[in-house]
C-alpha cells in the first residue's frame, strides 16, 4: 500500500547543486510554467526553482538526494514502484477515503450535530483532538464542495511526483513531461482557476495532515506576486507540447 507519509519534498540543496553539472532540460514555455506551477508551492517550500521541471537542475547531486526522498517519503525506488504510486493517485489516492469516510460521516448524522459537537465525538474516536478538529473541517468542506473537494490535491502531488521522477532517473525528460501534459489538461478541465485548484489542494493537504495549510496558502500568494509566476499565466491557456 501506498506509504502514508507526509508529502513528497522535492529536496533542494542549492548551495550544492550549483556546483554540480546540470544536463539538457526543456526550455520553460509557458506549457511548462503552467504545469510547473501546478506543484510551485511545493517547490518554493523546499526552496527550489518552479521554473524548472522537478524544481531543481538534473545534476548527479539532485539525483541521488530526489532518490533518497522518494524512497523516504514515498516508498517508490525503481520505475515500478513509481508507476504504481503515480497510478494510485491518479485512480483512487487520498479523495477516494476522503469521499468514503466523509459519506460514512453523513449517514451516522453528522449533519444533526452543532461543530464543537462534531469536533469533540471526531476527536474521541480519533483520539486526537487536532485531527478531530480537522476532520470536522473536512466534513465541512465536504459539505460545501462535495465529494471532490480534495481533487486537487491528488492531482497536484502527482504532478509533483512526475517532475521528482525525471529528476530521479525513472523517467526520461519527455515520458515527465509527456505525463504532465495529460494529467495538466484533466486539471485544467476539472477547476476553472488557480485559485479554485489550489483551494482544492489546501483543502486536502488538512484532510491529509491534520494541520493548517495557512504557510502553504502564504506562500501561494507571494508568488501569485512574482513577475515569473505560473500564476499570472491564463488558466485557459492552450497546452502545446513544446519539447
Amino acid at each position: 500500500m501506498i506509504s502514508a507519509k507526509k508529502i513528497s519534498a522535492a529536496v533542494c540543496i542549492t548551495a550544492l547543486s550549483l556546483l554540480t553539472g546540470c544536463s539538457s532540460q526543456a526550455k520553460t514555455s509557458d506549457t511548462v510554467l503552467w504545469m510547473n506551477g501546478t506543484y510551485a508551492v511545493l517547490t518554493e517550500l523546499n526552496n527550489g526553482d518552479y521554473t524548472l521541471l522537478g524544481g531543481m537542475k538534473n545534476s548527479s547531486l539532485n539525483q541521488k538526494v530526489e532518490i533518497k526522498s522518494l524512497e523516504d517519503w514515498w516508498e517508490v525506488t525503481d520505475r515500478e514502484s513509481a508507476e504504481e504510486t503515480l497510478d494510485w493517485l491518479l485512480t483512487e489516492g487520498h479523495r477516494t477515503d476522503f469521499a468514503s469516510l466523509m459519506q460514512s460521516l453523513e449517514e451516522q448524522g453528522a449533519s444533526e450535530l452543532t461543530e464543537d459537537e462534531l469536533v469533540s465525538a471526531l476527536s474521541e474516536a480519533a483520539e486526537d483532538e487536532e485531527q478531530g478538529k480537522y476532520l470536522a473541517k473536512s466534513y465541512a468542506d465536504y459539505l460545501e464542495y462535495g465529494e471532490t473537494a480534495i481533487d486537487g490535491w491528488d492531482y497536484c502531488r502527482a504532478m509533483s511526483l512526475l517532475g521528482s521522477y525525471y529528476i530521479a532517473g525513472y523517467y526520461t525528460e519527455q515520458e515527465a513531461l509527456d505525463q504532465s501534459m495529460e494529467i495538466a489538461k484533466i486539471i485544467q478541465s476539472s477547476f476553472t482557476s488557480w485559485d479554485e485548484l489550489m483551494d482544492s489542494y489546501f483543502r486536502g493537504y488538512e484532510y491529509w495532515s491534520s494541520e493548517s495549510s495557512q504557510e502553504r496558502r502564504t506562500i501561494y500568494e507571494d508568488i501569485k506576486g512574482k513577475e515569473n509566476s505560473p500564476y499570472q499565466l491564463d488558466w485557459n491557456l492552450s497546452l502545446e507540447k513544446t519539447w
